[in-house]
């Protein structure tokens, strides 16, 4: 049984935007039960004085690996003498830095990881094991692997050393599955659902961490059509690694759900997303890792320094046109492992690099994640009825963002819910216990 409790004295930041001080929410039954003014309650129930502190549902990474551990060259270098993903470690490693990774993220406010693809059927495991009670994590919409055409980028081995067999026209290796033909693609992704997927991942272009060429596709535009017809007959969703203007609108005109990066979308990219109602994940920290992001040495030339140019003007475009967006990143990549409070760092690369309203941005890593994650109504939002997922900052995200990147100084409370996995304000109530 979750106890209740009345959040009062609150800066509630409900989802959609900020109500300001002087607010009041009381959680029951692992569920916001009603949201007010101070002193619309009646005496009885516990109550915890905020301080004037920000109330807010916590956040969503929508874009998630957590077992990659400093994923990069040399080990992954382009060509085919490179490792296969998903092969560095072994399978119960991998599993272990995933489960590692899920408490780093809770412990940094994040409540809720939407796959963006994975090793092993990991995403789905996990998912089972927090559900089980086994490790504590935030709740999980599990990714498939990569499904992917025979020598794609990520088909990186030697084929004289090390090809793996196929098993009915389906080779899986680690983090992959190489398909080719649209039956093999419909099967595969069928396989991915049977063992848990419930987002698919496709890799139809390079660019945004592969080799890059405007002619390149992963797979042609039948195994697109296919693999997409068969995730939507069985209720799931697609998201696909995108770089090109061209690949965006094929992915679009299969009914892709879920643009990943789409470093050089361009304005007939975002009227189409906005009448098909497609979700955006830019994730823009990566490129600033590995750009130069304007700076003295920028150079057009190069892939990265030219998305990051294009996205300057197209991600305020896509925010503008109503699309909805959704933080995520390719966070274990080496420079930018996963560790507390990495996640915000992203958020803030929005508001000071891309000009991108405080407020829009914290819209997208709550209310915009929980409807990636199939939870819009339900999660996202402080509003009764409204999953108890919630999160105390002892500061205004709204007037700076960068606390959320510092959860050891600012970050209170974190409850998932309506049970405290982190309380300091509280030492009634046990850290971790209801």
């Amino acid at each position: 049984m979750v106890e209740p409790v009345l959040f009062t004295n609150v800066n509630l930041f409900d989802g959609h935007g900020l109500r300001g001080q002087g607010m009041a929410v009381l959680c029951q039954d692992g569920k916001i039960k009603a949201v007010d003014r101070d002193g619309q309650f009646p005496a009885g129930q516990k109550r915890l004085d905020l301080g004037g502190r920000t109330l807010m549902p916590g956040m969503t990474v929508g874009h998630w690996h957590g077992e990659f551990v400093s994923i990069g060259p040399p080990m992954f270098a382009e060509g085919r003498g490179g490792v296969y993903l998903g092969t560095e470690l072994p399978p119960a490693l991998l599993a272990l830095a995933g489960a590692n990774a899920l408490r780093i993220a809770l412990n940094s406010g994040v409540t809720r990881v939407v796959g963006g693809s994975c090793s092993n059927d990991l995403d789905a495991q996990l998912k089972m094991a927090v559900e089980h009670g086994l490790i504590v994590g935030p709740h999980i919409t599990a990714a498939s692997r990569h499904v992917v055409a025979t020598a794609d980028h990520e088909d990186r081995g030697v084929w004289w050393r090390s090809d793996p067999p196929a098993h009915h026209d389906v080779r899986r290796i680690g983090h992959n599955v190489f398909a080719d033909g649209p039956a093999a693609f419909c099967k595969a992704v069928r396989q991915e659902i049977w063992r848990g997927a419930e987002i698919i991942k496709l890799v139809p272009s390079g660019g945004h961490g592969y080799g890059w060429s405007s002619r390149y596709r992963g797979l042609n535009k039948a195994e697109l059509n296919a693999a997409v017809t068969a995730a939507h007959e069985r209720d799931a969703r697609v998201r696909a690694h995108t770089s090109t203007k061209e690949v965006i609108l094929e992915c679009l005109e299969a009914g892709v759900d879920i643009i990943d990066h789409g470093d050089y979308m361009d304005d007939s990219c975002i009227e189409r997303m906005v009448k098909q109602g497609t979700i955006f994940c830019p994730s823009l920290l990566f490129t600033k890792m590995v750009s130069h992001a304007g700076g003295p040495d920028h150079d057009e030339a190069e892939q990265h320094d030219r998305a990051w140019t294009n996205m300057k003007t197209m991600l305020k475009r896509a925010n503008e046109a109503g699309i909805t967006i959704v933080p995520g990143d390719d966070y274990g990549a080496m420079g930018m492992e996963h560790a507390e409070g990495i996640y915000a760092r992203e958020l803030a690369v929005y508001v000071y690099d891309y000009g991108i309203a405080p407020v829009d941005v914290l819209r997208w890593a709550t209310l915009n994640g929980a409807k990636l994650a199939g939870r819009e109504g339900s999660s996202g939002a402080i509003i009764p009825g409204a999953d108890a997922d919630l999160i105390v900052v002892n500061g205004d995200p709204v007037a700076n963002i960068d606390i959320l990147s510092r959860p050891d100084e600012y970050l209170d409370i974190v409850m998932l819910g309506g049970r405290y996995i982190r309380n300091r304000l509280d030492r009634e109530t046990p850290v971790g216990a209801s």
